[in-house]
């Protein structure tokens, strides 16, 4: 009975070796817990997995987001081109404004066109029947904001009012932009024609839109207009 006694008291050396073997066994052993992911990654992949298996409103609602966030940064995109100085433009190889700073009355401009016509020098025909087509426009307010309208901005807005010279108009937009910021020169019949054609504007009682925005939109026509 004794020995039986002294055989469960042993000595420190004897216990703690005893107590690391029963500590070493399996049942002791704390399983080992699973690698958990990044915290972006697992944020990306939680959100992807709720947007599949959210159903299709929810699906349709990011991707109309997403189209919204889209058509707004081309909004702001094109806010940002429109807003940039006419020079800045230019240089961009973007056509400036038909009048952009020069200062001129309609007559002063239509009689520089027909000398430039007449001595030769299409280019400056060109241009100067241009502004005078532009300056005449707003003078008789069919064109807001001529300082800064571009050739195409002006044959695009006075196609409303003067329907039957549309194609003209084009085709007068064309010859200034590849003058004036193409690097190209004009020849004989494109330069008499756009002069003929302030003469023929200037002469013609515009009909149809007063030029403003509203002319660029799907709006009821507005009473004719007699100027």
């Amino acid at each position: 009975m004794s020995t039986t006694i002294l055989a469960l008291d042993p000595d420190n050396p004897t216990a703690r070796r005893w107590l690391l073997d029963e500590l070493s066994k399996s049942r002791y052993l704390k399983p080992e817990a699973p690698k958990s992911k990044p915290k972006e990654e697992s944020h990306t992949f939680d959100w992807l997995q709720n947007l599949f298996n959210g159903g299709w409103p929810k699906t349709i609602g990011v991707i109309l987001l997403i189209l919204l966030l889209i058509a707004a940064a081309y909004i702001a995109y094109r806010v940002w081109r429109e807003t940039r100085p006419r020079d800045e433009r230019a240089g961009d190889g973007e056509p400036g404004a038909v009048l952009g700073g020069v200062i001129g009355t309609q007559e002063e401009f239509r009689q520089a066109a027909a000398a430039a016509l007449a001595a030769g020098d299409y280019d400056g025909a060109v241009v100067n029947a241009m502004r005078a087509i532009a300056q005449t426009a707003s003078d008789r307010t069919l064109l807001l904001g001529a300082q800064s309208a571009t050739a195409h901005d002006v044959a695009r807005r006075l196609r409303h009012v003067f329907g039957a010279q549309a194609l003209a108009l084009h085709s007068a937009a064309d010859a200034f932009d590849a003058v004036a910021y193409g690097g190209r020169h004009a020849s004989a019949d494109s330069a008499s024609a756009l002069v003929h054609l302030d003469t023929d504007l200037r002469d013609t009682k515009p009909t149809g839109f007063v030029d403003d925005e509203l002319a660029e939109m799907s709006l009821p026509l507005l009473p004719p207009v007699n100027r």
